[in-house]
This record gives structure tokens, C-alpha cells and sequence, in this order.
């Protein structure tokens, strides 16, 4: 099998290259054919990824990695699928997908893995994986995107949470799901393909990447202590049962506000407004065995 491997040299607090190294050898046995492109700044992996001519294109580091690889991917409409060797600070699309955080062990599951069509989201242009957001959860994104990744991804995020409590406030914005509006005195909007992200929170966890639909967690105004309250709560779904928090499902969810940040799979993509969008079985993934 012909692949393209678009390696982040930087993933994992510059571990990524060095994982890859050791896991490499496993798929070169099981007969892939690996040409390599070395990702050099934010953005590149979109343009290797876009112009790989192999019918398998594998993104070598995190949800960052895997989010830029499937975008050239998607734009390029050669048909390529997707494959994520999880290198990463976050590895919350490969959790998704059920491959191991091991990337010797995933590469293995890789080697004997089966193609599958997934979703995907879209919010003003830029096709997403896991969860886009908007609100305190953007403006988060905006602010460890900024920082050295030298820690883990759940505690960049938790550090990031924790400096924006400082100076974010909830604010009045227009909903629209599927049509319909409602204003909100919004903190923040998690719009889910999958169920993870922040390197291991279960934020939106009804989200399935199969199943033709957006699933929305949509918080309310929460104080700081209450924010701090439920923090912990995300790792086991138990945020949803805060009063201020609450769910929705859609095929198309509208945000308009002050230009407050918007994330897709934790990357910054612009400020409010935002529509998020899905695109049903858009995508061809190859995932472990079941």
C-alpha cells in the first residue's frame, strides 16, 4: 500500500519524531510503501497533505496534526483516506477511533486496520474531527496555541482554563439550531463529531462520528467557582448534569456574537460568527480491527 506520512517533527513536546522512528518499522513490515513530508510551521501539514498523491495519507503527531492533514485532505478532493498515528500533547480523534496512545501499539493496530467512513464538521471553512467551540472554550484554544507545548494536553488546557477565569465573561449571543434561534447568555458552545478533546475530557460524549449529526453542550452563564466546580466533572461526563449546562443535535448550529474565539480540534479558526456544519460519511478513516 502506497502512504504518505506527514510527520510533526514537534508533536509531544518534540517527541514526535523519535516515536515515529520506533514505530515506523511495524508498518514498513506489513507492506506499506511510506514516502515522508516534514511538517515546518502551523499550516504546512494542509499543503503536504493536499498535494500527496498516495490513496492513504498517515498524519504523524496530535489533533493538530490529524486536524491540518484531513483539511488538505478534504480541499484537495482526491479521495485520499485518513490515517493518525497518535503522537501527540492530545490524541483525542485516535481515542475516538479506538487506537491505542501507545504509537508502537497503535502503528500495529494500523497495520491490520479496516477502512471507515466517518463525519465531519465544518465551521466557517475549516473541516474538524473531534469538537469545535466558541466562547470561553475558544478563547482558551487561542491562548495554549500560544504557549510551548511542554506539557500533556489536559494540563495545557487546565492552565489555559485557569488563566482565562481571570478576565472571561459570559455574553449575550443568538443560537441557531437547525433554524431555529434563541438567545443565550452564553460561556461557551462545544459542538462534537466525537466525544473528546483537551487530551482526554469526555465534553461532549452523546457525539458518535457515524451517525449523520452535531451534538451540541452548551454552558451557560457559570460563575468562576461554579466553572471550577465542574472542571473536574468533565472527565466522567458529570458536567451535563450542572443546571446551567444543557444539550442539543443538529445538522447545523449558527453562533452570532462578539468576536469571541473559535476552535476546531483545539486549533484557532477566527471569531464569532460561526456556523458549524456537518458532512456526513465525508471522510474515509482506517481504524483497529473492533
Amino acid at each position: 500500500m502506497r502512504v504518505c506520512a506527514v510527520v510533526n517533527p514537534t508533536s509531544g513536546g518534540n517527541r514526535g519524531l523519535r516515536h515515529w522512528q520506533q514505530a515506523r518499522p511495524i508498518l514498513r513490515e506489513a507492506g506499506w510503501q511510506i514516502t515522508e513530508r516534514v511538517s515546518e510551521r502551523r499550516g504546512h501539514a494542509v499543503e503536504l497533505a493536499a498535494a500527496a498523491e498516495a490513496p492513504l495519507v498517515l498524519a504523524v503527531g496530535g489533533d493538530g496534526t490529524a486536524h491540518e492533514v484531513a483539511n488538505g485532505i478534504l480541499s484537495s478532493r482526491r479521495g485520499a483516506s485518513l490515517a493518525v498515528l497518535p503522537v501527540g500533547t492530545g490524541n483525542d480523534f485516535a481515542r475516538a477511533l479506538g487506537l491505542p496512545r501507545d504509537p508502537v501499539a497503535a502503528a500495529g493496530a494500523l497495520a491490520s486496520g479496516r477502512p471507515r467512513r466517518i463525519d465531519v464538521g465544518e465551521v466557517n471553512g475549516r473541516y474538524f474531527l473531534t469538537i469545535a467551540g466558541a466562547g470561553f472554550d475558544g478563547e482558551v484554544a487561542r491562548l495554549v496555541n500560544a504557549w510551548p507545548k511542554l506539557l500533556g494536553g489536559v494540563v495545557m488546557y487546565a492552565l489555559g482554563i485557569l488563566k482565562m477565569l481571570v478576565t472571561y465573561r459570559p455574553v449575550e449571543v443568538r443560537i441557531t439550531i437547525d433554524g431555529t434561534p434563541q438567545e443565550d447568555r452564553l460561556f461557551l458552545i462545544a459542538v462534537g463529531n466525537t466525544a473528546w478533546n483537551a487530551g482526554g475530557m469526555w465534553l461532549v460524549p452523546a457525539a458518535r462520528p457515524d451517525d449523520g449529526l452535531l451534538h451540541a453542550v452548551i454552558a451557560g452563564p457559570l460563575s468562576r467557582l461554579e466553572t471550577l466546580a465542574v472542571l473536574p466533572r468533565v472527565f466522567s461526563g458529570g458536567h451535563l448534569g450542572h443546571r446551567k449546562v444543557r444539550q442539543a443535535t443538529a445538522r447545523a448550529i449558527t453562533v452570532e456574537g462578539p468576536p469571541l474565539a473559535v476552535q476546531a480540534d483545539g486549533e484557532p479558526v477566527g471569531t464569532l460568527p460561526a456556523r458549524f456544519a456537518v458532512r456526513p460519511q465525508a471522510l474515509t478513516v482506517l481504524a483497529p480491527l473492533a
